[in-house]
C-alpha cells in the first residue's frame, strides 16, 4: 500500500485489494501446484543434458588445444569466459532457490514438495520487496534482472560483431512492455509478486536452463570458428560426378571429370587414356606424375576433352548391356615448372529397362493421410517420369518430383509408371500396394497415466483423455469424441459421461474423492482419426493407492 495519510475510500479499496489477494491465494489449486513441481522437474532434467552436452564441447576444445593450440586458444579463451559468467549466474539463481525454499520451511522429505508451497508472499518479501545489500541498496529482483542481462551482454559480446544481429540468446530479461494507458509493472514484480514458493522456483529453475542453453548456443558458435578461414583440404585428387552411372540400353552416359579444389582461373586438361605408367598405392588408388614431359606415353593433345566452366565433359554411348569402364589424367601446370598428372579411373553400368517405385515411409498406402512415395525411373528425368494410381485413391505429383498418394478404402492398388525416352512416351511397368486403415491409437490420461496404481495428485493433475498414435511413421491425430468415467468407491458405483476429450465437473469431483483403494475406468472411449471414420477404445483402470 502507498504511504501518507489515505482517505476513507482509499483505505476501503486498499481492504479490498487485500481480501481479493487472499481469496486469489486460497483458490492456487493442488493441481496447479503440482503441475508447476512437474515442469520444475522437467526443467531440472533438461538442465542435466544440456550440461552433459556443454561438457561434450569443453572437451572437443581440450581436443584442439591438443592438436593446435594456437589456432584454438583465442577460441577457447572465450568459451572459458563464457562457462564462468554463465555459472556465476547459474549459482546466483540458485542461491535464491535455496533462500526461497528455506523460507518457505524446506522440503517434506516424505511427499518431496515445499512445505509451504503455496505461500504468495516468500517470493514477492525476497524478490519484489526486499533490497540488497549493495551500496545502491536495490531490491534484489532488480538486482537479479540486471545480472541476468549483463550475463546475456557479456555473452553476445564474445561472438564476431557481423554474427550478433542474427544470433539468438534464449537469456533474456527485458522490462514489462505496456499498452498506452497501463500503469507500467517492473519485470521483478511482473515476474514474482503473488507468485506461490514452487512457481517462483520454476521460473528461477526455467532461467537456470536459459543461461545453460545460452552458454552452449555460444560455445558452440566459438568451437566452429576454429579453422573456419583454413584451405579445406590437403591434397588435390581426380573426381568424377555422373548423373548416373546406370543407365538403360539405347541411352548415351554422361560425366563431368575435374580437379577438386581446382583454381578458377586454370582450365583442367583431361585427357582419357592408359594408367600403365602409374604407380597404384596400397589403398588401390593410382599416385600422381610429376613430369618435364606435356604428357605421358600412349596420350595425345587431340585426345583432350572440351571443357566448360572448369570441367570436362565426358560423354559415351550405352548401346550394349553390361559394365563399361575408362581411365585417364587430368593435366596441370606448376608455377615451378613442368607438369603434375591426376590419374582417374571410372566405370558404368548399362542394364535394361527397369523401373523403382517405392514409398518413402512403409511399403503399404493409409487411409485418411497424406502418403509421400518416391517414383522414378533410372537414367530418366523426373520431368519425363509419369504415374497413376488405379484403386480407391488418387496419385499427385509434387513440384520436387516426388509423389502424394491418397487413398481411400482398404484393400489393394497398383501404381502404373511410364516415362518419356528419346521422345518417346513408355510403359515401365506397375507395382501393386496394400491399402490399410490407420492403427488404433492408446487411450491415456492427459496423455501420460495409462492405467494401473495411481497416486491421487498425479491423476487430478490430468485434465483429460488423450488419444497418442505411437510407433507410427505418419503425422495423425486423433480427436476424442467422448468417454465414459466410472467411480467405484467402498462398493458404491458411480458414472459420468463427458463429450470432448476434457473432463467435466461430475468427473473431477470424483477424482477429488478419490481415496486409497478406489478403482477409476475410462470406457467407452470413441475416437474420430484422419479417415473421419468413429473408433471405439479400450479401456483404462486405475487403482488409487
Amino acid at each position: 500500500m502507498a504511504g501518507g495519510k489515505l482517505t476513507p475510500r482509499q483505505k476501503m479499496i486498499n481492504m479490498m485489494y487485500l481480501v481479493l489477494t487472499a481469496l486469489l491465494a486460497l483458490n492456487v489449486s493442488t493441481e496447479v501446484l503440482n503441475a508447476f513441481r512437474l515442469v520444475n522437474e522437467g526443467l531440472q532434467s533438461s538442465n542435466s543434458s544440456l550440461n552433459g552436452k556443454n561438457d561434450g564441447i569443453y572437451k572437443a576444445f581440450e581436443k584442439q588445444m591438443e592438436q593446435d593450440a594456437g589456432k584454438a586458444k583465442p577460441h577457447y579463451d572465450k568459451a572459458l569466459l563464457a562457462q564462468k559468467v554463465s555459472r556465476d549466474l547459474y549459482n546466483l539463481l540458485q542461491q535464491y532457490k535455496d533462500t526461497l525454499i528455506a523460507e518457505a520451511k524446506g522440503i517434506n522429505p516424505e511427499t518431496g514438495e515445499i512445505e509451504e508451497r503455496d505461500n504468495i508472499d516468500i517470493a514477492t518479501r525476497i524478490l519484489v520487496e526486499e533490497r540488497s545489500k549493495t551500496k545502491d541498496g536495490k531490491q534484489k529482483g532488480k538486482d537479479l534482472q540486471e545480472r541476468i542481462q549483463q550475463t546475456r551482454k557479456q555473452l553476445f559480446d564474445l561472438l564476431d560483431e557481423k554474427d550478433r544481429a542474427n544470433f539468438k540468446l534464449p537469456l533474456n530479461a527485458d522490462d514489462i512492455k505496456t499498452k498506452p494507458g497501463e500503469d507500467k509493472k517492473t519485470w521483478e514484480f511482473a515476474t514474482f509478486n503473488h507468485v506461490p514458493v514452487t512457481a517462483a522456483v520454476t521460473i528461477l529453475t526455467k532461467f537456470q536452463n536459459d543461461v545453460i542453453s545460452s552458454e552452449g548456443a555460444v560455445i558452440e558458435y566459438l568451437i566452429k570458428k576454429i579453422g573456419e578461414t583454413d584451405f579445406k583440404f590437403d591434397a588435390l585428387a581426380a573426381k568424377i560426378i555422373a548423373p548416373s552411372s546406370y543407365i538403360m540400353q539405347g541411352q548415351s552416359y554422361k560425366a563431368d571429370i575435374f580437379l577438386a579444389a581446382f583454381n578458377s582461373t586454370q582450365q583442367p586438361e583431361v585427357f582419357l587414356g592408359p594408367l600403365s605408367g602409374f604407380t597404384k598405392a596400397k589403398d588401390g588408388s593410382y599416385e600422381k606424375l610429376d613430369s618435364n614431359n606435356p604428357l605421358p606415353a600412349g596420350y595425345s593433345e587431340s585426345g583432350m576433352l572440351k571443357t566448360e566452366g572448369g570441367m570436362a565433359k565426358l560423354e559415351q554411348g550405352g548401346a550394349a548391356v553390361g559394365e563399361k569402364k575408362y581411365t585417364g589424367i587430368i593435366r596441370v601446370k606448376n608455377p615451378a615448372g613442368g607438369y603434375t598428372f591426376y590419374p582417374f579411373e571410372g566405370g558404368y553400368q548399362v542394364a535394361a529397362k527397369a523401373v523403382v517405385v517405392s514409398p518413402t515411409k512403409m511399403n503399404v498406402l493409409y487411409i485418411g493421410v497424406d502418403n509421400p512415395m518416391k517414383i522414378s525411373v533410372p537414367g530418366v528425368g523426373q520431368n519425363d517420369v509419369t504415374a497413376n494410381l488405379d484403386g480407391a485413391g488418387t496419385l499427385t505429383k509434387n513440384p520436387d518430383g516426388s509423389y502424394t498418394a491418397k487413398v481411400t478404402a482398404v484393400g489393394k492398388c497398383k501404381i502404373a509408371v511410364a516415362a518419356k525416352i528419346d521422345g518417346k512416351v513408355q510403359s515401365m511397368g506397375e507395382e501393386e500396394f496394400r491399402i490399410k486403415r490407420i492403427p488404433d491409437p492408446v487411450p491415456t490420461l492427459g496423455g501420460k497415466l495409462r492405467g494401473g496404481n495411481t497416486q491421487p495428485g498425479s491423476i487430478k493433475a490430468q485434465s483429460g483423455v488423450v488419444a497418442l498414435l505411437e510407433n507410427f511413421d505418419f503425422e495423425a491425430r486423433f480427436d476424442v469424441v467422448s468417454f465414459q468415467m466410472v467411480f467405484s468407491s467402498k462398493g458404491e458405483i458411480f458414472k459420468a459421461e463427458a463429450q470432448g476429450p476434457l473432463l467435466n465437473a461430475q468427473m473431477k469431483s470424483f477424482l477429488d474423492r478419490a481415496k486409497p483403494k478406489d478403482i477409476i475406468f475410462i470406457d467407452e472411449i470413441k475416437v474420430v482419426g484422419p479417415d473421419k471414420q468413429p473408433r471405439k477404445l479400450g479401456q483404462i483402470a486405475f487403482t488409487i493407492i
